[in-house]
């Protein structure tokens, strides 16, 4: 099969082809091509891979024997939905590569948060002296969604001595009693219809005003105008995004950087060394199972 690796995805193109022997295996990095150079490079592939490159109706009209996208990423929301099921397109993500990355993250943010340290990093540079801040143990944890990195983040906060709530697909801890019992409430779901805008200005509202909101999840699940309406009424305590409703760099403008009290990363949670050789790792391995089920 003619297969494309449209951008890296965490292993080399050398083992790639060590392991996909017999088949005819390219790497491009399209990462800031324009959507006719993509179909110009991959308009005879079978297969493709790719991290989080978007993947509009567009291309994959263009495609015309593509048959298998391999996801080295968790999310793959950037992938038009209609377009490959129209098609019968198998897609396959990395789904877990990144739960020991990603929750160590969310651990390291809520203790930022409870601590007010990069406040008192900035402080201590002006002759500044400390400020109160809190321990987790003993705090609420809100998990919303219950995959591979929410049941790690679980496991964690419990190592802390919080109490975990969760809320998976309907079940669990209703959404109402979750946003208003927690003191830290944690993204942990895919970017989907149902969940697009889940963290509205409502219930934001519901949430104590000593509470904090991590989003490490997909940027548009909160709705980033609310929240930067609730950080600005102190109507929360703070929040830490790692995620945006556009992929960083962000424009030097962009409003929700001037809320106070947020801790803003540029989508680092699932950037570990570790966890990029595991997501090639795995979306290598979906190729190969992928060949080996259709001989």
């Amino acid at each position: 099969m003619n297969i494309v690796i449209l951008e890296p995805i965490g292993i080399s193109l050398e083992e790639c082809q060590k392991q996909l022997a017999g088949h005819h295996v390219t790497e491009v990095d399209s990462r800031k091509w324009t959507d006719e150079q993509v179909i110009d490079a991959a308009k005879d592939a079978e297969i493709i891979a790719i991290s989080n490159r978007l993947l509009p109706a567009t291309i994959i009209a263009n495609l015309p024997v593509l048959k298998f996208i391999s996801v080295a990423f968790t999310g793959i929301d950037q992938i038009d939905a209609t377009s490959v099921r129209e098609r019968k397109i198998t897609v396959k993500n990395a789904s877990g590569y990144a739960k020991t990355a990603v929750a160590e993250l969310v651990i390291g943010l809520m203790i930022a948060l409870a601590r007010n340290i990069l406040t008192n990093a900035t402080k201590i540079s002006h002759g500044g002296l400390t400020n109160t801040g809190a321990e987790l143990k003993g705090k609420v944890l809100g998990i919303i969604g219950l995959g591979a990195i929410g049941n790690e983040v679980a496991r964690l906060a419990t190592a802390f001595g919080m109490k975990v709530l969760s809320h998976n697909r309907g079940s669990g801890t209703p959404l109402n009693e979750l946003f208003d019992q927690s003191d830290f409430v944690s993204l942990h779901v895919p970017l989907v219809e149902e969940t697009r805008g889940l963290v509205n200005e409502a219930r934001l509202k519901q949430m104590k005003p000593t509470a904090f909101i991590i989003n490490t999840a997909r940027g548009p699940i909160i709705d980033s105008k609310a929240l930067f309406q609730a950080l600005e009424k102190g109507s929360i305590a703070g929040a830490a995004v790692d995620v945006f409703d556009v992929e960083p760099p962000l424009p030097a403008n962009y409003p929700l950087l001037t809320a106070p009290n947020l801790i803003a990363t540029p989508h680092i949670g699932f950037n570990t060394k570790e966890a990029v050789e595991e997501k090639g790792k795995i979306a290598l391995q979906n190729i190969l199972d992928f060949l080996k089920q259709n001989r």
